[in-house]
C-alpha cells in the first residue's frame, strides 16, 4: 500500500475532466531506496528495472507514475536489457535530446536525469485506455532515454524486438492530441508538446492558437504552457497583452506571469542549436536501425 499521500493542484497533466482545475492524489520520494513489488503487480518482471540502483526519484500522481534515473551508458544498457526481458507484448523506447530535469511535486527542488520509466495505472490506466485511438499514452511500460555528454548513441546497446520512437513520432502524437475530442488528451497533448521541444516555432503556434478556445481551462493552460517557449513566444505577446481584457482573474494572473516569463526569458540561442543536432543524430540513427 502507498504510504503517503499530498494533495496537487496546478498540474498540466490532470488525470480526469479538464473542464474544470481538479485536485490529484501523489507521492513522491528520493533516492534509491527499494520500492515496495506489491504496488508493482501489473507489470510483471519490471521490478528489475524500478528498483535499479541508479534511480533518483521517482513520483506516483493517481497511477500516473514515473522513476528517474541518473547513469553513464553502460548503467542504461543494463536497464534496458531488464525492460525488453519483461513480458509484456511492446516495450516502447523513446530517444530524444538531452540533458533533462525534473520539478519535484512541491516544486521544492529540480532533478536531473538521463532515463526515465513511465507505468500507467489506477486512475490514469483509465485515461491511457479512453486515449488510445489518439496512442497518446500506452499501456505498456514505457522506458524514455535522453542522449547527450552522458549518454551515447554509439555505445547504446538496444535489444532485439524494442520499439523505437524519436521527437518527431511524439510531436507528431501530441499534434494530433490538441484536436481530439477527448478534453483531458488535449490538455496532456497541449502540456506535453510544450515540454517536449521548446524550440519548436510550429508547436509554440499550435499552442498559441488555443487562447481562444471556448473552453476556459483550456485557454489558461495555453497560456501558461506559452512561457515554456520563452523568447520564441515574443511573437505572441500583443495577443497575451489584449487578452489581458478578460474578466477572468485567473486567467488574467496566468497571462501576466507568462508575459514576464517571455520578456524576462534568457538566450537560448545554444541550447537550442545542440538541441536541433542531437534531435538530428537520434534521427540518423533511428535510420540505421530501419525504423
Amino acid at each position: 500500500m502507498r504510504c503517503w499521500l499530498l494533495r496537487l493542484s496546478g498540474c498540466l497533466l490532470l488525470l480526469v475532466s479538464l473542464s474544470t482545475p481538479v485536485w490529484a492524489l501523489g507521492e513522491e520520494d528520493f533516492g534509491n531506496k527499494p520500492l515496495n513489488a506489491a504496488n508493482f503487480k501489473d507489470w510483471p518482471g519490471i521490478m528489475p528495472v524500478v528498483n535499479d540502483p541508479h534511480r533518483v526519484y521517482h513520483t506516483w500522481v493517481n497511477g500516473n507514475e514515473h522513476c528517474y534515473y541518473r547513469g553513464d551508458t553502460t548503467a542504461l544498457n543494463a536497464a534496458l536489457t531488464h525492460f525488453a526481458a519483461t513480458p509484456e507484448k511492446v516495450h516502447e523506447v523513446i530517444l530524444l535530446p538531452g540533458p533533462v530535469e525534473v520539478g519535484s511535486l512541491l516544486k521544492a527542488k529540480t532533478v536531473t536525469y538521463n532515463w526515465s520509466l513511465h507505468l500507467v495505472g489506477g486512475i490514469a490506466k483509465a485515461v491511457a485506455e479512453k486515449s488510445q485511438e489518439e496512442g497518446f499514452w500506452s499501456k505498456y511500460p514505457v522506458l524514455t532515454v535522453y542522449v547527450g555528454d552522458t549518454i551515447q548513441l554509439d555505445q547504446l546497446k538496444l535489444p532485439q524486438g524494442v520499439k523505437v520512437l524519436e521527437l518527431a513520432d511524439l510531436e507528431a502524437r501530441y499534434l494530433k492530441g490538441l484536436s481530439s475530442a477527448d478534453p483531458t488528451v488535449r490538455g496532456l497533448s497541449m502540456g506535453s508538446l510544450a515540454v517536449l521541444n521548446p524550440f519548436s516555432k510550429r508547436n509554440m503556434k499550435a499552442i498559441a492558437a488555443l487562447m481562444n478556445d471556448p473552453n476556459s481551462w483550456f485557454r489558461l493552460n495555453s497560456v501558461g504552457a506559452l512561457a515554456e517557449f520563452g523568447r520564441l513566444a515574443r511573437s505572441e505577446l500583443p495577443a497575451l497583452r489584449a487578452a489581458l481584457k478578460t474578466e477572468d482573474g485567473h486567467l488574467r494572473t496566468r497571462i501576466e506571469k507568462t508575459i514576464e516569463a517571455i520578456e524576462t526569458a534568457p538566450d537560448r540561442t545554444l541550447a537550442a542549436k545542440r538541441h536541433r543536432e542531437l534531435q538530428l543524430k537520434i534521427h540518423q540513427y533511428c535510420e540505421r536501425l530501419g525504423k
